[in-house]
């Protein structure tokens, strides 16, 4: 299967415009790329910062670590001298006392010169003492400088950290906006562009071709929440199309723009050409909207009068009311069947029924409702839309 061209008149204004939008996109790219330069850069010039506040307190430490050795050094050392000198004293104190009585000074003497050198020793023991005080203030401060890098160095972490997300998502959207730019490149080829000549109220109309098969012109759509590329099969709207669908449920009937049925013959051929998704959107008179997801839609051929032959799984929130239907065949009027549903059956639904202008209850399967979207009761629809699209 492959779709051609785009819709209609006006085909060079939205060129232009999908012109307009890649400039734009390019445009907030190379911003996102500056700004995510100057990023990188402010975060190597943080972890230079930080490489140099490492450096500083190894050289901190190291200084700490010395003025400690020092410390320790001449403490020992001013303990030896004293016990030298309290040796010296003790054995004064024994020469004077043996040399009681007699000529006492020159031991007089050398006591007074050992007092003397004591007291010296004891004021360097105490000028040390104070140069150790100072050597313990001197520590305190480098301490808390230290603190005071290390607090700066979390602080710079933390920002590098932030940066890092930073960076992570520009990534991201830089990702994301090229991801865009490449589909606006890839949906702006001059070589499939097709004019639809009277569809101009429809602008996104595309030439479906099929092995084996006329090509034929269909609407596409993209649904917000499911994605892009939906192919309309049908749509109900209004009822303009109540009168003519049974002679056309094969070949389809209706407009583009309007009441809409693809035709029983295109579905066959569409879903078993390859795999197709069909998405289901429902509203009611209260103007509340609900929608129905099915991933593999399959349409059986004429022999097998149109059966519905497989839905796959199913999520929404309008409830399953059509896999109840698979394997029957498509409802239509022939000379043994005067009645039709113009569906697949008649059990829990039918969006091909005659439509009704207002809410009511329905007394026949011949309307526009979905069962179980409305506790069981068969409640006319006020529209109702069938998509298709391939599986990835």
């Amino acid at each position: 299967m492959e779709f051609v061209g785009t819709s209609a008149q006006g085909i060079l204004k939205h060129r232009n415009k999908d012109e307009r939008k890649i400039s734009e996109l390019k445009r907030k790219l190379a911003e996102t790329e500056i700004n995510l330069k100057a990023q990188q850069e402010k975060g190597s010039m943080l972890e230079n910062c930080i490489k140099d506040k490492d450096d500083l307190i190894k050289t901190l430490q190291l200084s700490i670590d010395l003025v400690s050795q020092t410390k320790e050094m001449t403490i020992q050392k001013l303990q030896i001298q004293i016990m030298d000198l309290q040796s010296s004293l003790d054995l004064s104190r024994i020469a004077i006392k043996d040399n009681h009585g007699g000529n006492c000074a020159p031991a007089h003497d050398k006591v007074v010169k050992e007092r003397k050198e004591l007291n010296m020793e004891n004021g360097k023991f105490r000028e040390g003492n104070d140069q150790i005080v100072e050597i313990e203030k001197i520590l305190k401060s480098k301490d808390a400088e230290i603190a005071r890098l290390e607090f700066k160095i979390d602080e710079s972490k933390l920002k590098i950290v932030k940066l890092e997300d930073a960076v992570k998502a520009k990534d991201e959207k830089i990702v994301k906006m090229k991801e865009i730019l490449s589909e606006y490149n890839g949906n702006n080829k001059d070589d499939d562009e097709f004019v639809f000549l009277g569809f101009s109220n429809v602008p996104s109309i595309k030439l479906v071709t099929l092995p084996n098969f006329e090509p034929f012109a269909s609407v596409f759509e993209d649904i917000p929440s499911a994605g892009r590329g939906w192919m309309v099969i049908q749509r109900r709207i209004d009822g303009s199309f109540d009168d003519v669908i049974n002679s056309k449920l094969k070949q389809g009937c209706g407009d583009l723009g309007g009441e809409f049925w693809l035709g029983l013959e295109k579905l066959h051929k569409m879903t078993t050409n390859r795999r197709m998704e069909l998405y289901i959107q429902l509203v009611d008179f209260d103007n509340v909207s609900a929608y129905a997801r099915y991933d593999h839609f399959v349409i059986g051929d004429a022999k097998e009068n149109y059966k519905l032959l497989c839905l796959g799984k199913y999520s929404g929130n309008a409830g399953d009311a059509f896999s109840s239907h698979i394997n029957q065949a498509f409802d239509v009027l022939n000379l043994f069947h005067l009645e039709s549903s113009k569906w697949w059956g008649t059990m829990n639904c039918n969006l091909n029924g005659i439509y009704k202008k207002s809410k009511i209850e329905l007394l026949t399967p011949d309307g526009i409702w979905w069962g179980n979207w409305n506790l069981g009761k068969r409640i006319s629809l006020k529209s109702c839309k069938m998509l298709i699209r391939p599986m990835p």
